[in-house]
This record gives structure tokens, sequence and C-alpha cells, in this order.
């Protein structure tokens, strides 16, 4: 059992943002996404009935999930880690390579759930090789973050805000690819590499409700509201916008 102060994780977490600049909205949405994941992922874990010894730690994992992700605006002004770095991966390794982790953490016994939830938490797959226990922390923090993510969509990606920049002419009028479209239809993820047009980036975004995990995970994104914002996006492609119609049909009611 490891015992954890969310006071002193808070503490710590808000000393190493204080090297970013906060008036960055880039970095503040990423601050906000952080502690909005933690919650999350203590509240997945309460779902399951597990001490709370682990909700502790799984509200750590989600607090630090994104750590990479801050050093990654500062040094590239993006999010899009095929522009610039591996954000989970040099988390991983600042936390764990480089230390850090003992900033936020004495215990090490622990370490090996934490580094392999934050370097996988943004894999298209786990690697099969990890313990239960290692598998259930990454799957609660995959979690957790997709339920956010839908978040951060609807109010920065495809509301007013359109902080990250999505060309919506082209989400209005582009094709969907059929290899993102036969992804959607086995009810998957689809692989970053597959999406050609901004509709493709679209239709992979709603189809990483497919890969939820946990029964409390849907209520949450149902309760929120932020998934339902995004499936109100229409094409003015006729094909394309059968084919999101489509993509309804196999989602289902949210």
């Amino acid at each position: 059992m490891v015992a954890i102060s969310r006071e002193e994780v808070r503490n710590k977490f808000n000393t190493y943002l204080s090297r970013f600049d906060q008036t960055d909205e880039a970095i503040r949405l990423k601050l906000v996404h952080s502690f909005k994941v933690g919650g999350l992922c203590a509240c997945i874990t309460e779902s399951l009935g597990l001490p709370r010894s682990d909700v502790d730690l799984v509200w750590l994992i989600g607090l630090l999930h994104d750590i990479g992700r801050f050093e990654q605006v500062r040094r590239y002004h993006t999010f899009v880690d095929g522009h610039s770095m591996d954000h989970a991966g040099y988390g991983a390794s600042y936390l764990f390579s480089e230390g850090h982790i003992r900033d936020f953490l004495s215990d090490d016994a622990a370490d090996d759930i934490i580094r392999e939830a934050v370097g996988q938490h943004s894999a298209y797959r786990l690697e099969v090789d990890l313990t239960e226990r290692q598998r259930l922390f990454c799957q609660i923090v995959r979690d957790a973050d997709k339920i956010d993510i839908f978040r951060v969509y609807a109010v920065y990606a495809f509301g007013k805000k359109n902080m990250l920049h999505v060309n919506i002419s082209d989400l209005e009028t582009s094709a969907v690819s059929e290899p993102v479209m036969e992804a959607a239809r086995r009810r998957k993820a689809v692989p970053a590499e597959l999406a050609q047009t901004t509709i493709d980036f679209y239709v992979g975004m709603l189809c990483l409700y497919f890969e939820l995990v946990y029964p409390i995970s849907p209520e949450i994104v149902r309760e929120q509201g932020n998934y339902r914002k995004l499936l109100a996006v229409h094409s003015r492609n006729e094909e394309t916008e059968e084919r999101l119609n489509e993509l309804h049909r196999l989602i289902g009611e949210v």
C-alpha cells in the first residue's frame, strides 16, 4: 500500500507548473485537463470498489499522465506528437529516467504501475505483457483521459474557441476515408496514421467512445453531455453525412 497526500502532491504539481507560462491558453488547457483526469480516475476506481490507497494512487497517475504535454507546448507550441515529440514517452522519461517521480512520491512501491500508466496512456493498444494490476491502472487512466478529451474537443476544437485550429470548412465538405470508416464499423479506435482529413480526425475522435472499458465511463460521458455536442456536427458532403449517420447508429444512444 502506497500512502499519498493529495494536498502535498497538488502543491508539488503546482510548483512544477510554475516554470511554464500559465497565461498561455494551451498550458491552462492541460492544467485543467490534468486535474479533471485525476478526479475522473478516482471516480472510476471508486466505482470498482477498490481500496482508498488505490483510489489515491490512480488519482496521482491521472494528475501526472500528461506531464509531458507542458514541455511539448513550451518547445513546439503544438499538441500534435507527430510534429513534435511523444508526450507520453517523454512524461514517463521525465518522471523515471530523470527521477522526478520522487518530487511527487517518496515511496517507490508503485513505480512500475505509474511508469506504464503514464507511458502508455495514449498508445493505440496497451502492451500485452502487462501484469493484471498494471493493466487495471492503465485502463482506468485511459478511460478517464478519453472522457475529458471529449470535453476538450467540444470546447476547444469543435466549439466556439477552436483553439486547436480545426478547419471547419474542410470538416463540412471532406470525405471520410474508407479505412477510417472500416475501423468505425468494427467499433474500434482509429489508428492515427489512417486519418487523412479533418473529418477523419473527427470520426476517429468519436470512435474513442468504443474503447471505454468500465461501466461507469459511458455513464459519465452521458451525464456530462460533451459527447452529444460533438455528435451535432454535420457535413455538406452527402456521402459523408450518410456515413456520419451510420456512425451515430453504431454509437447508439448517448
